[in-house]
């Protein structure tokens, strides 16, 4: 079983009060085409192994974890799971929790399992909290600790100059130093957004944008200090995307965003050009 899996952008990231330990958040989100490929084969005993992420021990392997979480709710034979991976590390894409969700899904496939059931719902959301949405992907609104996913529909194509980065900001540290300062950033109309991302009315759509750790990463760490200035200097609105290091630069076309990737590769920033689409996996 072979599968394509999708990265995310999150176009607002509001923080609201905290329960249980954990922020709640209320964030629109778009799966773009920045990807891994995951293989899964069933074994004949209820072992897994994870293949392709080096140096991540099993007790923060997000695969490795998803696929022991369903041998045993499912109380099925394990499998052999081959990562060939694509999304950055540590950039705020969803890398890890695209992992395990393609883990769910081959899964659900090789043992014949319902991949919109109750159990899978909960194995997604032990994994992690943004899990549940990569299963399925395309536009969504995140809620609750992120696991609270409503989808909406939308025709809307997105092009995006993305800006990866060599430094990153562990989310706990973000999170933690959002508290430390106590700043409360104006909320995003996530609403409104979601009303113009259905009628298709992109251009400015900049404007509803915003990123509420993105003061908390930049006290931590000045790693984008320049791509800002340079932003700044040529009138780009660029957003952070989840807890960082990926920045990106938002349009409604492809030839625009191509020309803003060439001149962000031009002055020495890491860019590449991507776009929404409207799911999280495809199978191969």
């Amino acid at each position: 079983m072979k599968v394509q899996v999708n990265a995310k952008l999150n176009l607002t990231l509001n923080l609201g009060e905290t329960a249980n330990g954990y922020h709640l958040i209320d964030s629109v989100a778009v799966s773009v085409d920045v990807y891994d490929v995951v293989e899964a084969y069933a074994r004949c005993d209820n072992l897994v192994t994870v293949n392709g992420l080096p140096n991540i021990p099993n007790d923060r392997n997000t695969a490795y974890l998803a696929a022991c979480g369903f041998v045993k709710e499912f109380k099925c034979a394990g499998a052999d799971i081959v990562i060939d991976k694509r999304i950055p590390f540590g950039a705020g894409l969803g890398g890890s929790s695209a992992d395990a969700a393609a883990v769910v899904y081959c899964m659900c496939k090789l043992y014949k399992q319902d991949v919109s059931s109750v159990k899978v719902r909960n194995i997604c959301a032990k994994t992690g909290s943004d899990v549940n949405y990569m299963l399925r992907g395309g536009w969504a609104r995140l809620l609750g600790k992120g696991d609270d996913v409503e989808y909406f529909k939308s025709d809307t194509s997105l092009f995006f100059a993305l800006t990866e980065f060599d430094k990153t900001v562990l989310a706990k540290e973000a999170y933690a130093q959002f508290d430390k300062l106590g700043i409360r950033r104006p909320y995003a109309d996530n609403g409104a957004l979601i009303n113009l991302l259905q009628s298709g009315k992109t251009q400015g759509i900049q404007k509803y944008f915003n990123n509420h750790l993105q003061p908390a990463v930049n006290a931590l760490s000045n790693y984008a200090q320049e791509y800002m200035n340079f932003c700044s200097r040529h009138n780009l609105d660029y957003n952070m995307t989840g807890s960082g290091s990926a920045y990106y630069l938002t349009f409604d076309n492809r030839k625009s965003a191509a020309e803003a990737a060439d001149l962000l590769n031009g002055s020495g920033f890491n860019s590449i050009l991507c776009m929404s689409v409207p799911h999280g996996i495809t199978e191969l």
